[in-house]
């Protein structure tokens, strides 16, 4: 069930500034999962935004309904609450956490602020299932907070696949799923980047037909907001390739899987104030890879992955230059060549994580799992350093947190039985002042999985969302969500 607590509605400043109205609701998921405040004794809330100093007071539990700080009016308000077992400093320890979209208070309108208060350090379901379980999906936030989830495969009884065309969005506040207008094409392990506008371009994928499974041409432009979608025809057909905007919002294409299994050589891109896809000049003969931007979007990194013979240890950097990408100076070289790995930001954009992976070039059977990971630094001086170990898997699932931490879940592990999909669970934390980074175990997944996707939420929370679960005895798409919340800095 899920569970509403009124917090009542009202923040006044003395009689010289201006009156801030406001209500707030804090929702906490039971369903499945720890229940968030069954412990806790004490509420912290604190609201923060621009031309405000922070306000904050603590409340005990057994008050009932409480008045939130008073704030003065304006736009960009965030209220965080968090449950205490006791006050801090008498030890109390923090057990639950949630924070608001940012919202508007005035003198003469009174918003409804909606805070999803979960446990922090453990897995919770939402009280809400894909309406259809779906692996090699994308999941991508937008800008009304909710997660679009889009396309993928599903197996049936006999192991055999289909491609999905259908598209989900779920609301992390309330946790609840709604259908959203399904795809023009199906497809699955294609490329979601969200544009500047708010919206989203699905480019790519492959789906399965009579002739087998066929790479995709098209890109999708799809409008949350206005629940339409407008096609695209790319240069190239392709999947499992890799994509990212920079700063300007120009998406980059490379690599991936085309006609007949041949790597994908060309890269493209795509402009979306123009709506047009243009040519790349430099070839990206790479499947395998991550491509993620650097120094505030100014920069996109390629790393890793294989020509389809051997794997590529080159580093590559493109800025956008006389309307396309072109390759911007010298990138170092992996330590450890890999493919399958996951690329994330590391402490901010000036560093990225590459995580796990397999060392050979071919697809998913050879080689061995990896358990390291490299640190790769995008300044004047690009370097690749050790990180720390983790967990040997390929194709492991990994975000980036808003204070520069990474999580990483799942993936696929060799095992004895072969390769069976993975449980485990990291907190990856960047060194301070040179030191070196450090790894912390979470805990393990209830389900295991892989080709599953995770997304930072808004509230800073990792949303983990179906796959396919491999366990040696059968391969079973998953439909469930899973939300981890971890532990603050602070």
């Amino acid at each position: 069930m899920r569970r509403v607590l009124a917090v009542a509605a009202l923040g006044v400043l003395p009689a010289c500034g201006p009156r801030g109205l406001y209500e707030a609701k804090l929702v906490t998921e039971v369903c499945a999962g720890p229940p968030a405040l069954a412990d806790a004794r004490y509420l912290r809330l604190r609201v923060t935004g621009p031309g405000m100093e922070p306000v904050e007071h603590y409340v005990l539990m057994d008050q009932g309904v409480v008045e939130p700080p008073a704030v003065p009016a304006g736009k960009g308000r965030v209220l965080e609450v968090r449950g205490y077992t006791d006050l801090p400093r008498g030890g109390g320890r923090l057990v639950a956490l949630g924070r608001s979209r940012p919202f508007e208070v005035s003198d003469s309108e009174r918003p409804t602020v909606r805070v999803a208060v979960r446990r922090v350090g453990a897995y919770v379901r939402p009280c809400a299932s894909l309406a259809e379980p779906r692996a090699g999906h994308t999941a991508t936030v937008v800008e009304d907070g909710r997660v679009l989830l889009a396309g993928g495969f599903q197996l049936d009884l006999n192991g055999t696949g289909s491609t999905l065309s259908s598209a989900e969005l779920f609301d992390p506040v309330t946790g609840t799923l709604e259908q959203a207008p399904a795809l023009a094409t199906p497809r699955a392990f294609h490329t979601a980047t969200r544009l500047p506008d708010g919206k989203v371009l699905l480019a790519g994928g492959e789906v399965a037909s009579v002739e087998g499974t066929l790479p995709v041409r098209s890109a999708l432009v799809v409008d949350v907001a206005q629940r339409t979608s407008t096609r695209v025809e790319l240069k190239v057909a392709r999947s499992h390739h890799a994509a990212a905007a920079d700063s300007g919002g120009r998406v980059l294409l490379v690599g991936g899987v085309g006609a007949a299994g041949a790597v994908v050589s060309e890269a493209e891109g795509f402009d979306p104030q123009t709506g047009t896809v243009f040519s790349v000049g430099t070839p990206v003969p790479r499947v395998g890879m991550g491509v993620m931007p650097v120094q505030g979007g100014r920069r996109l990194a390629v790393v890793g992955g294989s020509d389809g013979m051997e794997l590529r240890p080159e580093v590559l950097f493109f800025s956008y230059e006389g309307g396309t990408f072109a390759p911007a100076g010298q990138g170092p070289r992996l330590r450890e060549p890999r493919r399958d790995a996951a690329l994330v930001p590391f402490g901010g954009s000036e560093q990225l994580l590459f995580v796990g992976g397999k060392d050979s070039p071919d697809g998913v059977e050879g080689g061995r799992r990896l358990a390291s990971t490299e640190v790769i630094s995008s300044g004047e001086a690009a370097q690749v350093s050790a990180g720390p170990q983790v967990f040997a898997r390929s194709e492991p699932c990994a975000v980036a947190l808003p204070d520069g931490r990474v999580v990483t879940v799942g993936g696929l592990r060799s095992t004895a039985n072969g390769l069976l999909s993975d449980p485990h669970a990291e907190l990856l934390i960047p060194g301070k002042d040179g030191g070196a980074p450090v790894m912390l175990g979470l805990p393990n997944l209830e389900r295991q999985r892989h080709q599953h996707s995770c997304t930072v939420l808004e509230d800073g929370s990792v949303l983990i969302a179906g796959g396919l679960d491999v366990d040696g005895r059968q391969r079973t798409t998953l439909d469930d969500l899973v939300i981890y919340t971890p532990v603050p800095l602070d």
